[in-house]
């Protein structure tokens, strides 16, 4: 195999790890909106970010805060695991 084979073998397989790394990042935030909009319903608009909440209210709740979206779903589901007790994923 020449060089230049090499190189194009080399490259293909990067362009194919991203493609896949992309597919399941995609993958992970479709699943973290959806879980957190069975949770909290739809999002508002809080200041200049989006929010998610569980709860009453922020002081009882659970909240989640970001610039999109996605962004404020991760940080809801991010904010609902520091409230689960030790253990809870086994």
């Amino acid at each position: 195999m020449s060089n230049y084979q090499e190189i194009e073998s080399s490259q293909r397989q990067q362009n194919e790890l991203m493609r896949r790394e992309q597919e399941l990042c995609d993958m992970h935030e479709f699943h973290a909106l959806r879980v957190t909009k069975e949770l909290c319903g739809t999002p508002k608009i809080d200041g200049n970010q989006w929010c998610f909440l569980y709860g009453e209210n922020l002081q009882e709740g659970v909240a989640g805060f970001g610039n999109s979206i996605i962004q404020s779903a991760l940080n809801f589901l991010e904010e609902l695991r520091k409230t689960m007790p030790d253990g809870w994923e086994k």
